[in-house]
């Protein structure tokens, strides 16, 4: 044993594996905050901060909503008006414009006026009155039958005058005489009447230049046609005498 203790190269063996053990020793027992810079790096992976906050179960989170989102979401509200389909735009219109004003509803139910009977409307016809002679004249009716289908106003005195064959007037026109004028609304087939007074054309001698009328031209009130009602009757050329008056156009009775 003294032998061994004192041999150098056994000293010097043990030393070195002191060394060894003891170095061995502070890399295992080493604290980890004291590594160096270059081992820790290779062995922590550090993971990237996420953007987005990751909200606590049961909170409500106060992150400010992005432009472009906001944006996109307020578009279809905005556009909601001029989407709305034309159809129904025009509708509301129709509708709106659809309700008469008070001015279109009158004219709508106020019918038309009647006009003026014209000769191509009218009928003609001269009855005798009985017990109508009287001396030197003789009184007769002259009739109006509204004819159209169409009602017509009459208003006054008739324009009547004697024609020859070929529709030429003879003489002088009857005169004026009777009641006042009244209009009278015709309806279709109703008639006006009124007293035609006519005087013998032989009491005024060689003055009157007797000539043979074939018929009466009838000149409806108002109007610019007339008619012409057969009547065969010895009229008086000269203009100087009148040998008729007539009356105001009357209801039929």
């Amino acid at each position: 044993m003294t032998n061994l203790l004192g041999s150098k190269p056994w000293i010097s063996a043990v030393a070195a594996t002191g060394a060894v053990v003891a170095l061995s020793g502070c890399a295992l027992f080493e604290p980890a905050g004291s590594a160096s810079p270059s081992a820790a790096t290779p062995a922590v992976s550090e993971a990237p901060m996420s953007q987005t906050p990751t909200a606590e179960p049961g909170a409500t989170s106060q992150a400010a909503p992005d432009p472009a989102s906001a944006s996109a979401s307020a578009s279809p509200a905005a556009s909601a008006p001029a989407s709305e389909p034309a159809g129904e735009s025009a509708g509301a219109s129709a509708s709106a414009g659809a309700v008469p004003s008070p001015s279109s509803s009158a004219s709508a139910s106020t019918p038309a006026a009647a006009g003026t009977c014209s000769a191509a409307q009218l009928a003609g016809a001269i009855e005798d009155q009985p017990g109508g002679g009287a001396a030197g004249s003789v009184y007769r009716t002259l009739v109006l039958t509204n004819a159209s289908d169409q009602e017509c106003v009459v208003d006054g005195y008739p324009g009547v005058s004697f024609v020859d064959a070929s529709g030429t007037q003879i003489g002088a026109a009857a005169e004026r005489d009777g009641a006042a004028a009244v209009p009278v609304a015709l309806a279709p087939g109703g008639s006006v009447t009124t007293t035609l007074r006519q005087t013998n054309a032989q009491n005024y001698g060689t003055d009157c230049g007797i000539t043979p009328a074939t018929g009466l031209r009838i000149y409806p009130p108002g109007a610019t046609d007339s008619l012409v009602l057969p009547q065969e009757i010895p009229a008086c050329s000269a203009t100087s005498i009148v040998l008729m008056t007539v009356g105001t156009l009357q209801p039929a009775s």
